[in-house]
């Protein structure tokens, strides 16, 4: 079953002076945008007051994966000039695959002329050698093997010789400040190509902060990649297709989720950004589908959803602790300790949220998936309503822009 959804709906006019080129000079005197449920008055403030708008003993997801230095500025063996973009490992998770000593298979764009495959680059860095051998090109989008004598593992390697990627509508190059300001103060598993903007507004004070309130955080990793800045380039939505991106669960995570869920005393479920947002609806999902042992997942340690695949378990909805049990049924069925897997899930109006209760997210390109989104979340009319007020009140947009908290 695919929504029926009209993406024109999803639309709105982004004036080039409203894009943030560069970030504030704190981290946490952004904007903060707060869309209640229903009819109520946005509230407009700065993130460093979030924790205030938080009921007590909620439950809050980030996202931890770190933003890779995935540009690597290369010479051919012609002398000309070449650039490798780093996308996602072969085989296995990037932190895995960050942790390679001598070599490390990658899916790639290659930018520059004459570029086949069998031909071999390497990098301008003197001290650290990296040969790139091209095993398959179509188009810019390649499949590289990476060597390197070692015994440096690639994660040191591509720090050193690598920039960080970002965004493509700020059309720049990253600068100094950008080493430090397009990772979040939590970021610890390398493996992103685009940075899980929404947790860039937090500081050690708004989680200390959060922390007295008793709200947890608890850490999901989902690597994001360029899909995430993939424009809408069909005319229906089922002609669309979906990035898929990795994520990584620790079984403490999901326990810790169902145990929330029972307390009758708990506060609200936010994810931290569209990222968290999808990990966790996804895993929400998941389980639901485990409920029924028939469900093909079941018999293998395998986590993967396709773009539409929730679609169909809709009137299967149960609550997220009983989600959440079938999926530790499942874990325990197959000695797991932690989900590593893949999902496609694409969240459009029709789509009905299992889990997730709040949104802290930064405001959107228009006609983006993550776009679609926020209006599921929030109702065609809802979100219009909140962009309409954000761009009357001179905030900040995309990446480096400002913030909001939406309320489901």
């Amino acid at each position: 079953m695919k929504p029926q959804f009209d993406p024109t709906t999803v639309k709105y006019h982004l004036p080039v002076e409203k894009i943030a080129l560069y970030p504030l000079a704190e981290r946490d005197h952004s904007k903060l945008l707060i869309v209640p449920k229903e009819n109520q008055e946005f509230i407009h403030s700065h993130f460093y007051d979030l924790p205030n708008h938080i009921p007590t003993n909620s439950l809050m997801f980030v996202n931890v994966s770190k933003v890779i230095h995935a540009r690597i500025p290369c010479i051919k063996e012609s002398g000309g000039m070449a650039e490798v973009l780093l996308t996602e490992p072969v085989n296995g998770a990037a932190t895995d695959a960050m942790s390679n000593t001598e070599k490390s298979k990658w899916k790639c764009i290659i930018g520059g002329k004459k570029i086949i495959a069998g031909m071999n680059l390497s990098t301008i860095d003197e001290l650290h050698h990296l040969t790139i051998h091209v095993l398959e090109k179509s188009g810019m989008d390649a499949v590289i093997e990476l060597q390197w004598s070692g015994p440096q593992n690639l994660a040191y390697i591509l720090t050193e010789i690598g920039k960080i990627p970002l965004p493509p509508y700020l059309n720049r190059d990253a600068e100094e400040s950008d080493e430090e300001r397009y990772q979040t103060v939590y970021a610890k598993e390398d493996g992103s190509v685009a940075a899980p903007t929404a947790g860039l507004h937090f500081t050690e004070y708004v989680i200390e902060k959060l922390k007295q309130q008793h709200i947890a955080m608890e850490e999901v990793t989902l690597h994001v990649g360029l899909g995430t800045f993939k424009p809408f380039d069909a005319d229906a939505v089922e002609d669309f297709s979906m990035h898929s991106e990795k994520i990584i669960i620790q079984k403490e995570v999901i326990e810790h989720c169902r145990d929330f869920f029972l307390n009758e005393q708990r506060g609200a479920c936010i994810a931290v950004g569209t990222t968290s947002c999808r990990t966790m609806e996804s895993l929400y999902w998941f389980g639901v589908g485990l409920m029924n042992q028939e469900f093909p997942a079941w018999n293998t340690a395998t986590f993967e959803l396709g773009q539409w695949d929730v679609y169909e378990l809709f009137e299967q909805a149960v609550s997220p602790a009983e989600s959440c049990s079938a999926i530790l049924r499942w874990m325990h069925h197959h000695g797991l300790n932690v989900i590593q897997g893949e999902t496609q899930l694409m969240i459009v109006p029709g789509y009905q949220w299992g889990m997730i209760e709040g949104l802290i997210t930064n405001f959107h390109q228009p006609e983006s998936t993550l776009l679609f989104l926020v209006s599921s979340f929030l109702g065609i009319k809802r979100w219009e309503q909140a962009y309409r007020s954000a761009l009357e009140n001179n905030y900040r947009f995309l990446s480096y822009g400002d913030s909001s908290l939406l309320w489901h």
